[in-house]
């Protein structure tokens, strides 16, 4: 199944996306995880019955706009982002499927703005902000302003001689994935200038955050969130050990844990996420 590529207008940026299946079917936003794009749905989404998938590409990511210079990367403008690209498609109800940091941007985002629109929710090993320690908060701000001071033009990037160069080290970053998956990423994800290949990632998404939510407030999006939500994620990764740790906080929240790496949706379990997507939010109306 070939997705067919759009272009959101928002009033701030222009966000690129793929869809696939009816476009009669019930409408699902799919955001991806940081320094991914898009086409990471691209394994799931010839799986889905009963859904309209609409995968964007977060600003700074993929073929979507960068943020202007003085204009972060925070995780709440990625949440008035999405309302921004639900009013352009003139959704009144939808469901929301997230990795990791879309994940993160799509349960904020039920439990505040998008509160009674959303009919629910799959968030595959992402779920709610990290939180960061009160104390820490001062350094933090120190590090990022200095980290500002550097111009965006010339922050590090990597060049890579080829694209097979640039799908090897994706296979071998932070979040490994398969040779396929990268493939898939890096197609969408980097682009040639003259004999060198580049990441057309914004390069100040690798900047660290000057503010991070309190454990309180990061919980308190979760407790707002009124939609079914159901979440799938790595049984012996980060997230299982935040879940067991805060589960008092979610017992509204439908919580799956599987064997498998970061990247279920692509590698691991897509069979599993794919039928969890299509049961919970296939037809919703």
């Amino acid at each position: 199944m070939q997705p067919k590529g759009l272009s959101i207008q928002a009033p701030h940026l222009t966000f690129a996306a793929l869809e696939w299946g009816d476009p009669d079917d019930h409408p699902v936003i799919a955001l991806h995880g940081w320094l991914d794009n898009a086409a990471s749905f691209t394994p799931v989404a010839s799986k889905l019955k009963g859904v309209r998938l609409i995968a964007v590409d977060l600003a700074g990511h993929g073929l979507s706009d960068h943020r202007p210079p003085w204009f972060s990367y925070d995780v709440w403008h990625y949440v008035e982002d999405l309302f921004y690209i639900v009013e352009a498609l003139q959704l009144s109800s939808f469901s929301l499927l997230g990795h990791s940091l879309g994940a993160v941007v799509c349960a904020m985002a039920a439990g505040s703005i998008l509160q009674g629109r959303v009919t629910a929710m799959v968030t595959i090993d992402g779920l709610f902000p990290r939180p960061r320690d009160p104390e820490d908060s001062a350094q933090e701000l120190r590090n990022y302003i200095n980290q500002r001071r550097t111009p965006a033009d010339q922050l590090p990037f990597t060049r890579y001689r080829s694209k097979q160069q640039a799908i090897f080290a994706r296979t071998m970053g932070q979040y490994r994935v398969s040779r396929a998956s990268a493939e898939l990423l890096v197609e969408r994800g980097i682009t040639q200038v003259d004999d060198e290949w580049f990441w057309r990632n914004d390069p100040r998404l690798k900047l660290g955050s000057p503010v991070r939510f309190t454990l309180e407030q990061s919980m308190a999006f979760i407790q707002q969130i009124t939609c079914p939500t159901h979440v799938i994620y790595d049984a012996s990764g980060p997230l299982n050990d935040a879940i067991e740790q805060h589960h008092p906080w979610l017992t509204h929240i439908h919580c799956y844990p599987v064997s498998g790496s970061h990247h279920l949706h692509m590698d691991d379990q897509v069979d599993i996420v794919a039928r969890k997507v299509s049961s919970v939010l296939g037809g919703r109306l």
